[in-house]
Parts: structure tokens; C-alpha cells; sequence
């Protein structure tokens, strides 16, 4: 289900390596669960999976986030490579930050805060090995090459008589359509007739199905059906 997603998975990894960092801050999660025996002191952990934490702990008095009854585990942690999503986000007013996939934490400490809350301190290291691949775009200056050669009178003697080609002809800019179906009761029965109508009847470069019935079901005949085509971005 996974090899469909890839292309999407490393532009939008390309697009969150864009985003203000954080740099070096503390910053805050909850869980509404009991992770202690999870987490020892001194270890190290990956956390494979993006993670939404807060700079402002207060924000997770909240009961969609925290809440203040139940068993619950408040995370603090010093990240380094944090992404600013604010302005992005769904909550753009409660300072949320974005800890990208395979981030490896080191357990600095952990506290038995009462209440049913566990408070685990974690701190952001460098593995000795990436657990994720570094991405970022390609530049031009990037494929440069910085060192010069000086030529022998036989290699510039042979050079002088190669024609030089034609600068290749821009291409046309490709039409950029855009299908809608937002808000739309679409449900996983629907994807088919979707694929039909927008992918391949009308080429459109952008797709969006934002808050629709769509379950992974639906996500992955989608994922199938944009292997070979114009569609460069998908909203779900």
C-alpha cells in the first residue's frame, strides 16, 4: 500500500524542510496514556511518526489534547529541528511545532507529577547513522562542479572541431486544472468515478477531496491510479 505514497511522501518532506525552523527551544506534547514503562532514563528512542507538540504547555489544558483528569504522559522536549507550522496548521493560534519522522530522543529524566500524569524530559541527539534519508530540493548550483582542469594541446585541438548543439526549445507550460469535489459526501465508492472524471478525463494537475467520507481503503485506489499522470497536488 506504501510504494504509491513514496513521490508524495518526499515532496511533502521537501515542503516541511522549507518551513521555518525552530532551532534549538523546548517544546511540549500529551498523551492521554501511561507511557512510563516505555520510556528509562538514559536510553535513546526513535519516534518514527510526525509529531504535533506546542511550544505554549498551557495549550494542552485543552480535553481534545491533554485534558486535566486521567491518566496522561506530558512529554517536554528540546528539540533542534522542530518545524513552525502555525500558519499551516488547523490551530493556528496555539503555537504548534511539527517534529519530523525518525527524530532520535534521548530519555533525560522522568517525574511522577500526581494526578495520574507522568512528565518524561527528552532531548533531540544526532544518531550516529540517519534513521531517515536527508531530502532536499536539487539546486542548480548543487551539481556544479568547483575544480578546473587545464586542457592538453591534443584534447583542445579535439575540441575545437565538435559542433556544439542546439540549445534545446522550452517546453509549453502545462495547463494547470484544478477539480474540486471538497465537501461533497464522497465516499470510497465514489473513488472510481472520481479517477474517471478528474484524472483522466479532465488531466487536472490538482485534486482536492478535503472533508469527505474517504477511508485508507479509498486513499490507496487513489494512490494506484496516480502512478502516471499530470495530478501534482492531492488534498484529502
Amino acid at each position: 500500500m506504501l510504494p504509491p505514497w513514496f513521490k508524495f511522501f518526499k515532496l511533502l518532506l521537501i515542503a516541511l524542510s522549507k518551513l521555518p525552523s525552530t532551532g534549538r527551544r523546548a517544546v511540549y506534547r500529551g498523551v492521554k496514556l501511561n507511557l512510563r514503562e516505555h520510556y528509562k532514563r538514559d536510553t535513546h528512542i526513535v519516534w518514527r511518526g510526525f509529531s504535533s507538540c506546542t511550544t505554549a504547555a498551557d495549550v494542552l489544558r485543552a480535553e481534545e489534547f491533554f485534558g486535566k483528569t486521567g491518566t496522561r504522559t506530558l512529554f517536554a522536549i528540546e528539540c533542534d529541528t522542530g518545524r513552525e507550522i502555525m500558519k499551516h496548521s488547523f490551530y493556528p493560534n496555539e503555537e504548534e511545532i511539527l517534529l519530523l519522522p525518525g527524530r532520535e530522543l534521548q530519555v533525560v529524566a522522568l517525574l511522577d507529577m500526581g494526578h495520574q500524569v507522568t512528565k518524561i524530559q527528552l532531548k533531540e541527539t544526532v544518531p550516529q547513522f540517519p534513521n531517515i534519508a536527508a531530502i532536499t530540493a536539487s539546486s542548480p548550483s548543487a551539481i556544479i562542479s568547483k575544480t578546473t582542469t587545464t586542457a592538453t594541446p591534443k584534447a583542445a585541438a579535439s575540441s575545437s572541431s565538435v559542433v556544439p548543439k542546439s540549445a534545446p526549445q522550452p517546453k509549453p507550460p502545462v495547463k494547470q486544472v484544478k477539480v474540486s469535489y471538497r465537501r461533497k459526501n464522497i465516499t470510497d465508492a465514489d473513488i472510481q468515478r472520481i479517477i474517471k472524471e478528474a484524472i483522466i478525463r479532465h488531466q487536472c494537475s490538482g485534486l482536492d477531496l478535503h472533508d469527505n467520507e474517504i477511508t485508507h481503503d479509498g486513499a490507496a485506489m487513489l494512490g494506484k491510479a496516480l502512478g502516471n499522470n499530470m495530478v501534482r497536488k492531492l488534498f484529502i
